[in-house]
């Protein structure tokens, strides 16, 4: 009996491990960093698949408490939507609508300092129900 429940809880681990590590798997993440206050990084970011919906898009300062926001900017066509992370935290969510092709991602930070701050961007396309498609990523423009 007690061999059962260990089997079943290894089982119930490893599909758990499993799940988590496809939802990880499904996110893209780009790190870089800004230095000048005047400095905007640039991506293109193109949603690949006919069922694409939106993109998914979130701005984290990496956990540097500097009194330092980033800002993302997600354009798609003639919209734009932006979002703000609080220091040392994560942005909230953006699922910018727009479908197939490039959204215009611009990546900027609110002051600086003798040093770079270091920004993580994650981002995915995904369809009506928030399950990823295919995506992809251009550099265009990446300012010290």
């Amino acid at each position: 009996m007690k061999k059962q429940s260990l089997k079943k809880v290894a089982i119930f681990s490893s599909i758990l491990i499993a799940i988590c590590y496809a939802s990880i798997a499904s996110s893209h993440q780009l790190i870089n960093s800004l230095t000048a206050p005047h400095a905007v990084d640039y991506f293109l970011i193109t949603c690949g698949e006919a069922g694409s919906h939106h993109l998914f898009v979130q701005i984290d300062d990496l956990k540097v408490v500097d009194g330092r926001q980033f800002n993302v900017v997600v354009v798609k066509d003639k919209v734009a939507f932006s979002a703000m992370n609080p220091d040392g935290k994560t942005s909230p969510v953006l699922r910018v609508g727009g479908g197939v092709g490039g959204y215009h991602v611009y990546v900027s930070q609110s002051m600086s300092d003798e040093k770079a701050a270091n920004y993580q961007l994650i981002f995915h396309c995904e369809d009506i129900d928030n399950m990823h498609s295919d995506t992809s990523v251009v550099t265009k423009i990446d300012q010290p």
